[in-house]
């Protein structure tokens, strides 16, 4: 019993296990030792920066008697706080809150249950460990940078946790836009309209603090994709985003972001939902990265929406044939998919996971 649960426990991806692990760990901490002594020693937002300057850094300074190894140790201590931009991530909305730990528990559920499908050999990152882990830190960065700037006029508390799994939620819906889930257990849409429900579940079950903090998420995601694709913000808004359609192709899809590139190319294109400009490209990390981890460099490719794996342009718009090398070099390098869905099959509109969406690399 104990083999199986330590296998069940080595078979999910690194990023994704390690993040749930320490989000199990720091709920444990501010259960046991107590929310306000371990929640300062674990978060970090802009009030707790001017905190620890205050109480750090302002007391030596002031002093006019402070010897210089006093302010340099100071510095490195109030510089040492920087680990909480990283403990921060794991702690989930409502731990703080004794009444409503149980959402805290089911923010973790669904961070592991999204981010385990995303990172895996059948979701976007196809199992490359690096690159999840660029992924993750980016889209952290823009979660700490947007939380700062939003509490400098606001005095509300976010969790970074819950904003980064409003993102995770959000890339997973870009990806698997066209699967087929039940919100709440009862209700089925599309993945591509899960932002857009846990917006409005979380305005009804947790107010508008916590919609606040998943559209901040969404944000973030939005970001990601915009770095990943290689376009600004609302570029698809500007004349000519899409390259011009040849004499033979007609202007399908009336959808914002929609190409002809984006439909089937067999079958009903009734609820069909195609990939925007934004979806497409893949960000592979630094090559540094794959070094400090000892992972294979070629294990993927860098592309975005106007250039392939190969570096070529594709003016605006990639073929049919370039989306399948592209895909087909990245399946080489990270390994078939298995198939396998956190969702199953069932209430899915066809084969939703089984990488039929045009995007390079992923």
């Amino acid at each position: 019993m104990s083999n199986t649960i330590v296998e069940n426990i080595k078979s999910i991806p690194p990023v994704t296990r390690f993040f749930t692990i320490a989000s199990i760990f720091a709920c444990l901490i501010m259960s046991t030792l107590g929310t306000q002594a371990s929640f300062h020693r674990l978060f970090i937002n802009y009030y707790t920066i001017i905190y620890d300057y205050d109480t750090i850094i302002r007391p030596v300074l002031s002093n006019a008697n402070a010897k210089y190894y006093q302010i340099v140790y100071a510095v490195l201590e109030f510089a040492a706080q920087v680990y909480k931009f990283g403990t921060s991530l794991f702690i989930p909305a409502g731990i703080n809150d004794s009444t409503n730990r149980i959402q805290a528990i089911f923010d973790i559920y669904f961070f592991y249950t999204f981010s385990n499908h995303l990172e895996g050999y059948e979701g976007k990152f196809k199992g490359n460990f690096p690159d999840y882990l660029w992924y993750i830190i980016i889209c952290g960065t823009l979660t700490h940078i947007i939380t700062i700037i939003y509490t400098v006029f606001y005095t509300e508390i976010f969790f970074p946790h819950e904003i980064l799994l409003g993102c995770v939620t959000y890339t997973w819906s870009r990806c698997f836009k066209n699967a087929t889930i039940n919100l709440l257990g009862i209700v089925p849409i599309k993945a591509y309209y899960l932002p857009l429900g846990n917006l409005f579940v979380k305005l009804i079950l947790s107010g508008p603090h916590a919609m606040i903090s998943t559209l901040m998420g969404i944000v973030v995601g939005y970001l990601y994709l915009c770095i990943q694709s290689n376009t600004l913000p609302i570029y698809n808004l500007f004349p000519g985003a899409y390259g011009t359609p040849g004499p033979n192709k007609k202007r399908e899809g009336s959808r914002l972001g929609v190409t002809h590139i984006d439909q089937p190319t067999r079958g009903s294109t009734y609820d069909f939902i195609g990939d925007s400009i934004y979806d497409k490209g893949y960000l592979k990390a630094p090559e540094v990265l794959y070094k400090w981890l000892s992972y294979p460099v070629e294990s993927s490719f860098r592309s975005t929406a106007f250039t392939d794996f190969k570096g070529n342009t594709l003016n605006g718009r990639a073929t049919d044939a370039t989306v399948r090398r592209a895909s087909a070099a990245q399946e080489v390098a990270s390994g078939s998919s298995s198939g396998y869905s956190w969702f199953g099959n069932n209430g899915t509109s066809g084969a939703s996971f089984k990488g039929k969406g045009h995007r390079l690399g992923g």
